[in-house]
């Protein structure tokens, strides 16, 4: 096949060179897994990694890649050609940013964007988001009031010129963190996974006799776009609007939207929502975007490639100022505990549509949970614990227990954790009860107990909600289990700092996924099951 030809792209084609693209991505994220250096990305699996062509348009993303950062990407890298035109960018060049209204929504995740170049010519584009262990400032939290608290902003600029890391800009950001170890070495780690994806695109279209792979990524992006299309015209046109009320930081807070169907496109406008917050966790409009559309993604067209094409359908509104895109410098860093919220609250709008399609309420946001201290060394450290609680049921299965969702970020190691650190784990189990009863019951969540080793005090950041507005059951199911962390016994705020003594006990309860229909309706072969695992005891029994 000349450099000239383009493949024939019938289905069995372009299902195997969608294939071998995902392999190359994937490949980058195996870079990142092997070469990172903290366990929030080693271990949790908090990044993305994804593909994008030339106009930084999304075409395939690695397997573990995290929802909001597939979405968030394309956004940043848009917003990166408009500042640095194409001609600005060189072979080897690697820009990058955390600033969180151009970027993920918070300061801890770094966004990193690489072009490939082929005879010259820009043909792709690799992307790589990841959390880094720390980023300065207070440890992350969400009692901030300024964004100027939650750590080091990092303008978009070149971090990398024609293969060499900028060393001014590399010794800033490791003069302003605590855990320069593994920051600098999760900074080095991106930019390999940037380089093996480039590599390995270069590779496969050496294989295809390729030069411009643009006829291949505007033909996946538009099948995908016309299935999407396809799907959403199958629904009634119309005005479909969900309000909830969460916990929010010293008082609640009212999220609202409204899907606008017409045709084959849908709106999601976020309007009436409460205004933004003195605290930090507020929105920004690129995550609230990604984890609008992620959901309609999961529910419409859960089987066809996911890429720019899937939610060209799909705008959003949010006015500016509202906790769901605040305005420049509000505090930002648990932008997540809304992030999780947002997709839940798309999934029981589209559940007026498509019932037996969604899932009832889950316990997320989880507990995200810091620990930062003095070993016995006199050494610093710091470790972040990623929990899940229980996935809501649907209409032919209970949900799942103690799995992520909509995040799929994996739950920290303890191992890990205790390796590398002066904590200690008591316990780690499933939630008995934390389930809602229904024909189908919620997923159970999880315990988890830890202390602290020696004699120094560990300061503790707690991020959750849900500890006042448990997840709410389908159809006639029940409400799951509400968070609840304590500190020997005492119920701590959702979202505080605090120490823990040697010889205290943080208990971390995460909440319960929402039962789907009547609990009469249950097999009574699945309740009698129940019983005897112990995900059932007692009254609820």
């Amino acid at each position: 096949m000349s450099a000239q030809t383009t493949p024939r792209l019938d289905p069995v084609a372009l299902e195997i060179l969608w294939s071998q693209l995902q392999a190359v991505i994937d490949e980058g994220e195996t870079t990142l897994l092997r070469t990172a250096f903290s366990p929030i990305i080693r271990e949790a699996f908090d990044f993305g990694i994804v593909l994008l062509d030339a106009e930084g348009r999304s075409v395939v993303q690695s397997r573990r890649s995290m929802p909001p950062f597939v979405g968030t990407l394309p956004r940043t890298l848009r917003v990166a050609l408009d500042a640095f035109p194409p001609d600005q960018w060189g072979p080897g060049d690697v820009y990058a940013t955390n600033d969180p209204w151009i970027g993920t929504g918070h300061l801890p995740d770094i966004t990193m964007m690489r072009p490939v170049f082929r005879d010259g010519a820009i043909i792709a584009f690799a992307g790589a988001i990841a959390h880094w262990a720390d980023i300065g400032g207070t440890i992350w939290s969400g009692d901030t009031t300024e964004i100027f608290e939650e750590g080091l902003q990092l303008p978009l600029r070149k971090l990398v010129d024609g293969g060499v890391v900028n060393p001014d800009l590399a010794a800033i950001i490791a003069g302003n963190v605590r855990l320069p170890e593994q920051v600098m070495g999760d900074l080095h780690a991106q930019v390999a996974t940037l380089e093996v994806a480039e590599r390995r695109l270069h590779d496969l279209l050496d294989e295809l006799g390729l030069d411009d792979p643009a006829p291949i990524f505007t033909e996946i992006q538009a099948r995908s776009e016309t299935a999407m299309r396809s799907e959403i015209a199958k629904l009634p046109d119309g005005s479909y609007s969900h309000e909830v009320e969460i916990d929010g930081f010293d008082t609640p807070l009212m999220l609202r939207v409204e899907l606008r169907i017409a045709g084959d496109e849908i709106v999601v406008d976020w309007t009436g929502s409460s205004d933004q917050v003195d605290r930090g966790m507020n929105e920004t409009f690129n995550h609230a975007y990604a984890m609008s559309v992620y959901p309609i993604k999961c529910v419409l067209s859960p089987e066809i490639p996911n890429n720019d094409g899937a939610y060209r359908p799909i705008s959003m509104i949010a006015p500016e100022g509202s906790i769901i895109n605040a305005r420049y410098p509000a505090p930002v860093a648990t932008r997540q505990i809304l992030g999780h919220y947002l997709s839940t609250i798309v999934l029981d709008t589209l559940a007026q549509l498509v019932p037996d399609r969604v899932i009832a309420e889950s316990g997320s946001p989880s507990p995200r949970v810091v620990f930062t201290g003095i070993d016995a060394d006199g050494k610093k450290y710091g470790a972040a614990l990623l929990l899940a609680g229980g996935i809501g049921a649907n209409s032919w299965r209970d949900g799942l227990s103690a799995a992520p969702f909509p995040s799929n970020a994996a739950a920290t190691s303890v191992e890990m954790v205790e390796a590398t650190t002066p904590l200690l784990f008591r316990r780690r189990e499933l939630r008995a009860d934390s389930g809602g009863a229904g024909r189908f019951r919620g997923g159970l969540g999880a315990v988890t107990e830890v202390e602290v080793r020696g004699e120094r005090n560990c300061v503790v950041s707690v991020m959750t909600d849900r500890v006042d507005h448990p997840p709410l059951g389908f159809a006639g199911g029940g409400s799951g289990a509400p968070n609840r962390v304590t500190r020997d016994g005492e119920q701590l705020p959702s979202k505080s700092r605090s120490t823990l003594m040697p010889g205290q006990l943080l208990s971390l309860q995460t909440a319960g996924g929402a039962g789907f229909g009547p609990p009469e309706q249950r097999d009574p072969a699945l309740a009698a099951r129940d019983v005897e695992m112990g995900y059932v005891t007692g009254e609820q029994a």
